[in-house]
């Protein structure tokens, strides 16, 4: 065993460097998922930019231990618009992303506490994905609060077109709340 192969398992918990999954974001524009002759640019997340043909090529060749998450980019101005929603838990960059956002900020009413948990506005028991849009960030006290009979959270806008992501909250007292994120 090399000294490479030592230091992957103690810091992994794997034998062998080959074992370790890895998950790599590319940012596609959402036209180069439509037209395969894009001259549009992906962006390999932390290492620059690639042509979207070379990217796609990389998406559909590469199998194995590599995991790749699509990000999509706007077309008109390139702000992310969201990603693969093929997990359960807000994790990695789709956590990071809404963190941004958010501000750092919890979204509930008159409360603005540090983020602590990332959940579903839709739940995932009733079928709302795990997507940038269905996505917000709470404090442990308004993420637990809305599980509670009489609190509802609606998704007005999911923020993907013209209108900020946008959440009404109501209480069992009859009040609605709306929480727009910030630039």
């Amino acid at each position: 065993m090399s000294v490479a192969d030592t230091l992957v398992e103690r810091l992994t918990g794997q034998v062998y460097a080959e074992d370790v999954d890895v998950e790599v974001g590319i940012v596609l524009p959402v036209d180069a998922l439509v037209d395969p002759q894009s001259s549009a640019t992906a962006e390999l997340v932390g290492h620059g930019p690639l042509p979207a043909g070379i990217a796609t090529d990389l998406l559909r060749l590469t199998a194995g231990k590599r995991w790749w998450r699509r990000l999509f980019a706007h077309p008109a101005h390139g702000t992310l618009v969201g990603g693969d929603p093929t997990r359960r838990f807000f994790d990695g960059v789709l956590a990071k992303l809404i963190a941004l956002r958010d501000h750092g900020a919890c979204r509930d009413p008159f409360c603005g506490a540090p983020i602590r948990h990332i959940d579903h506005i839709a739940g995932a028991r009733v079928g709302g994905p795990t997507s940038l849009g269905n996505g917000r960030g709470n404090c442990v006290r308004g993420n637990l609060l809305k599980e509670v009979p009489g609190w509802h959270v609606h998704l007005i806008h999911d923020g993907l077109d013209d209108h900020p992501h946008t959440v009404r909250t109501t209480t069992p007292t009859g009040h609605t709340y709306t929480s727009r994120a910030g630039p």
